[in-house]
């Protein structure tokens, strides 16, 4: 259970949406606070509750929260939250700062990612692992890469890879557009893109459906390894935030 409650938690940062509403004040996706229902193995496991927020004129702050429920809570205590916040220039969505705190089992985990553009570098550092990676264009933490995958779906331009830093290393994932489905939903029937991804000789894919009708708000996210399902993620609310 502990095990099955982290793979979800890690995957959790990587499931973030809009709004319906109007774009905010140069950012590419609505502000907006989601709640989603997490699933392992068929049964409820908690909810992740997720937000981003306009900062001034091209300043943005996002944060995700994953909590489990009762139950879980009593066979393994787990929790995860992670924010984020940058600024777009140019078009391009560069974070400064990520942050996420993770209690598992027991045991507790710290990321600290600090972006350095000027310098052309970030500064990595997981519990007492350290890194200074190279920073070059394109480059986000896991919950900034949403903001760029939403953006370049309304685009249509999706590319085929997207690089991030993942702890202290830099990780890129693979990126495949498996075509529309129509899912059923709290929110109603919607349309939605089908995009997977997944890292270079690693068995494990992540499932996206977007929603072309909530500015391609992520409306349910798997994950499977050796093609078995182990977490699953619904939309279940959408707020607009002012």
């Amino acid at each position: 259970m502990k095990r099955l409650f982290r793979t979800i938690l890690l995957v959790a940062g990587l499931a973030l949406g809009s709004s319906n509403s109007a774009v905010g004040d140069g950012l590419p996706v609505a502000p907006f606070q989601a709640r989603y229902e997490v699933y392992g193995q068929g049964f409820s496991l908690g909810e992740a509750v997720m937000s981003l927020a306009a900062v001034g004129s091209s300043g943005y702050r996002m944060s995700s929260d994953v909590r489990p429920n009762g139950l879980v809570a009593l066979l393994a205590s787990a929790r995860v939250y992670e924010r984020a916040s940058g600024e777009i220039h140019d078009d391009r969505i560069q974070p400064t700062h990520y942050e996420r705190q993770m209690e598992t089992g027991g045991k507790s985990g710290d990321v600290q990612l600090r972006f350095d553009w000027r310098a052309g570098r970030v500064e990595a550092r997981s519990g007492t692992r350290q890194a200074t990676l190279p920073l070059s264009p394109g480059v986000v933490d896991p919950l900034s890469l949403n903001m760029v995958v939403m953006r370049d779906l309304q685009r249509d331009r999706l590319p085929e890879q997207y690089t991030l830093v993942e702890e202290t290393e830099l990780r890129t994932f693979r990126i495949r557009n498996e075509g529309e489905e129509v899912l059923d939903t709290p929110l109603g029937r919607l349309r939605a893109l089908r995009v997977s991804h997944s890292k270079p000789g690693n068995t494990r894919i992540t499932t996206f459906w977007f929603a072309p009708e909530l500015r391609y708000l992520p409306v349910r996210v798997a994950q499977h390894k050796k093609g078995k399902e182990v977490m699953r993620m619904e939309i279940r609310m959408i707020e607009r935030q002012p």
